[in-house]
């Protein structure tokens, strides 16, 4: 299934949500993600992400855990592809909630937000615990920014800090913070992921 068709699929959506909630210019206001083909599930290596197998993702928290899940594919410059078994936050009331409260997210996991349509509001990490990096996806599956963000300590959401991105973009996808840099993934590489798969 291509991008495109997928990211249809998925939309049930509304404004901008956050991974951690939206930040204060966003709109959904604060926020309370091995198989046979992979190499290893905590690179994020694929070999053939054409006959992948369904993502595994173990329980993170009980608040997410019943979500959808996907296997995302990300095309390095160089031609390497990356694999993430990542939740599905799709709802306006799952993008606000995003991976908060959740203790812990292992390489090779992390959650995919999709929208009905570009947006360039950035994302906070209000009652999120594990640092995270996000990457930016354009329409046309493009990482334009990749942010490291930080947990926000604060008990107002007000005082977190917002990570906007460079550009517009429809996805975001969260992995724990360096991962990117850890398997190579950078700006301008190109992200793919199968259709939304029941948890569970």
């Amino acid at each position: 299934m291509d991008r495109r068709r997928a990211a249809a699929a998925l939309a049930t959506l509304a404004l901008l949500g956050g991974a951690c909630g939206t930040g204060q210019d966003g709109a959904d206001g604060p926020s309370d993600e091995v198989p046979a083909a992979a190499d290893d599930p905590g690179t994020g290596e694929v070999e053939d992400p054409g006959s992948v197998a369904d993502p595994e993702v173990p329980p993170l928290s009980p608040a997410i855990d019943d979500l959808d899940e996907t296997v995302v594919t990300i095309t390095t410059s160089s031609g390497d592809r990356v694999r993430v078994d990542a939740k599905v936050a799709s709802t306006s009331d799952e993008r606000r909630h995003g991976l908060m409260h959740v203790p812990e997210l292992p390489d090779g996991l992390g959650m995919l937000f999709v929208f009905d349509s570009e947006r360039s509001g950035g994302f906070w990490m209000f009652n999120t615990l594990v640092p995270l990096d996000i990457a930016y996806i354009d329409d046309a599956g493009e990482i334009g920014t990749i942010a490291a963000m930080e947990p926000c300590g604060s008990d107002d959401a007000a005082d977190c800090p917002t990570y906007a991105p460079d550009r517009p973009y429809s996805t975001a996808l969260e992995v724990p913070q360096g991962w990117f840099d850890d398997v190579g993934v950078a700006t301008g590489d190109v992200v793919d992921w199968t259709g939304p798969v029941p948890a569970g």
